[in-house]
């Protein structure tokens, strides 16, 4: 599939076209995606590249990337009614079950990619890790998190970039 931007000329593309959802629903068979990031003012995936370099005899530098190993933080990610991701999170680290932590399907909607009519970019990793950092905060109860993506991904397309009816199809 070819990269097409939909937007025009020098447009620049609104973070809000940058999506990232987390299966919430009993099965990946099933899956219920719940965006990630009310009331988050800023949120950018780092893809912390394993970078080595080398230096030929004969003075070339020659640079490699071997990996990348993507991650999201989501601070203040404030606790809501409603929402079954934070319900999930609680649970675990109630439970202290750590483990459930890397079962997590999360997806990544490029909005700016493709359009309504075929549908928008998307990318759905399989069994990524959501790490809860604390709890607490002093007006609202907050439980920041980062999500480790796993780069065991399918890509495909979504049929809606907002709503409870987003439907994944692999390409």
């Amino acid at each position: 599939m070819a990269i097409e931007y939909n937007l025009a000329d020098n447009q620049r593309a609104e973070r809000k076209l940058l999506v990232t959802y987390v299966n919430v629903g009993a099965a990946s068979s099933s899956p219920e995606w719940e965006a990630v990031g009310v009331r988050v003012e800023e949120s950018s995936i780092e893809f912390n590249p394993d970078v080595s370099t080398l230096t030929d005899i004969l003075g070339i530098t020659y640079t490699d990337v071997n990996k990348t190993e993507p991650q999201q933080s989501f601070d203040p990610f404030t606790v809501r009614g409603g929402s079954k991701l934070h319900q999930k999170l609680e649970d675990i680290m109630q439970r202290n079950a750590l483990t459930e932590l890397g079962m997590f399907d999360v997806m990544i909607v490029r909005g700016y990619i493709g359009d309504g009519t075929d549908g928008y970019n998307a990318e759905k990793h399989s069994n990524c890790t959501i790490v809860v950092n604390s709890l607490g905060g002093s007006t609202n109860v907050d439980m920041p998190i980062e999500i480790h993506y796993s780069n065991n991904k399918t890509l495909g397309t979504v049929n809606a970039l907002t709503g409870s009816t987003i439907t994944f199809t692999e390409d």
